[in-house]
């Protein structure tokens, strides 16, 4: 995305903070988990500044190649990655530059210089947000597969390490979804090339092929005597395999 999605109730307030504090000669730091929209929130704050990663920035005075008379703001991705923070900061300071700067999160030590702060909720606590961010990477996925019919929407979404792994799941089931039996057994094949550099022993990789069936087989048929009458096995024996894959009843 090229701009902060706000949706969302939370996301919208966080707008409305950015966009006022755009207009006001304060310093601005903007904390959240990683994946959240800061960068984008940083432009809407300073929209005509340039970003820097932070030690990057760091490099650039130290080294000179920066000219910080031409600067009036300035945007500093992941503030909290500089050696010397305080320092870096009094450089700006001296400059009258304004700092708009992205952290994971807020330190008592920015109280001096930032006078304003922003956090961003993450992606769980977002959840038009969410809706919007799966259809638009539902069709990224699309155009990367070459995929021209519709497809099913009931996604697992992953929202652990927000945009990054909601993008991720998207992805990963949309292609798995894809997969045809041929596919799958060459995926296995050059998996199991890899993994008999490890270990040769057929015991050690069966649960690679007893795990996704006992899992398959639960959601399909729901008990255990079920699964046995239709997998044509002895109901013991399947108990033994739930136990020694480990597969919850």
């Amino acid at each position: 995305m090229d701009s902060f999605i706000a949706l969302s109730k939370a996301s919208k307030e966080v707008l409305k903070i950015a966009t006022l504090t755009s207009s006001m000669p304060v310093n601005c730091i903007i904390t959240g988990p990683k994946a959240v929209g800061k960068n984008h929130l940083a432009k809407v704050v300073a929209p005509n500044a340039k970003s820097y990663k932070a030690q990057d920035l760091q490099k650039a005075i130290k080294d000179k190649t920066i000219d910080l008379n031409t600067i009036n703001e300035i945007i500093i991705l992941d503030i909290h990655k500089l050696d010397s923070i305080s320092y870096i900061l009094e450089i700006l300071e001296e400059n009258n530059i304004k700092v708009v700067a992205t952290a994971t999160a807020f330190k008592d030590s920015y109280k001096s210089f930032f006078q304003a702060q922003i956090e961003v909720p993450p992606l769980s606590k977002r959840a038009e947000d969410v809706e919007f961010l799966k259809k638009e990477y539902i069709k990224e996925a699309k155009r990367v597969f070459l995929i021209d019919e519709e497809i099913d929407e009931n996604i697992n979404l992953d929202l652990s390490n927000n945009a990054i792994s909601l993008k991720k799941s998207i992805f990963k089931s949309i292609l798995f979804n894809s997969l045809t039996k041929d596919d799958i057994i060459n995926i296995l094949e050059k998996f199991l090339l890899k993994e008999f550099e490890q270990t040769s022993s057929y015991k050690e990789l069966l649960p690679i092929f007893e795990i996704p069936l006992l899992r398959a087989g639960k959601k399909k048929y729901k008990s255990q005597l079920q699964m046995a009458k239709y997998f044509e096995i002895n109901r013991n024996t399947l108990r033994k395999k739930f136990i020694e894959n480990r597969v919850d009843e």
